[in-house]
């Protein structure tokens, strides 16, 4: 039997480094502007999919929580979590 997931089970994966790049991709997590500003309003499933989509951006680029920061576009904070 499959255990339902709560919403306080999927953390956010900020790790306060909020700066987007140019592509307006955090380089602390690696979620989209938008996968941030819809964070709260996901249900389990779509925090699922915005780790998924973070992970691998992560792993195409080498950056992000394991890895070294690219170069960012001047005034691209923000501080969402």
């Amino acid at each position: 039997m499959t255990q339902a997931i709560r919403d306080d089970q999927v953390q956010s994966p900020c790790i306060r480094l909020c700066t987007l790049d140019e592509r307006e991709v955090c380089v602390g997590c690696c979620r989209t502007l938008n996968d941030i500003m819809v964070w709260r309003n996901l249900d389990p499933a779509g925090r699922l999919a915005v780790l998924d989509a973070a992970d691998r951006r992560r792993a195409a680029a080498g950056t992000g929580i394991s890895g070294q920061a690219p170069a960012v576009a001047p005034g691209r904070v923000t501080s969402r979590g």
